[in-house]
């Protein structure tokens, strides 16, 4: 993977439950076409468990690869919100797709 560009996946407005397969289907597809894969969420409006569910589902497909994915900093404040009132920050396995540089505000 060295010296190959990131393809940037923007994820835009209702990334709920209510549009699952969509994003699913674009992170998958992104996956299979690009070895390096940025997720961008700034413009994201809403999230939930399920958005959570569906990017640690892309991240596991592109490790199993051997493909890399990452998310763009700052994360949409929706899908940050999700995942520090669901704790899913902090020890586990998905401990450096969320680290502290990708929760921060765009603000800080």
């Amino acid at each position: 993977m060295t010296g190959a560009s990131p393809f940037t996946l923007v994820i835009a407005g209702d990334a709920t439950v209510k549009s699952a397969q969509a994003v699913a289907t674009a992170l998958r597809q992104a996956i299979d076409t690009h070895p390096l894969v940025q997720v961008d969420t700034q413009t994201v409006t809403a999230a939930d468990v399920t958005t959570v569910q569906t990017l640690l589902a892309g991240l596991a497909k592109a490790t199993a690869e051997g493909r890399a994915l990452s998310m763009l900093s700052p994360l949409g404040e929706p899908l940050r919100q999700v995942l520090q009132g669901g704790g899913f920050v902090g020890e586990g396995p998905s401990a450096g797709f969320w680290d502290t540089q990708t929760l921060q505000t765009s603000g800080t």
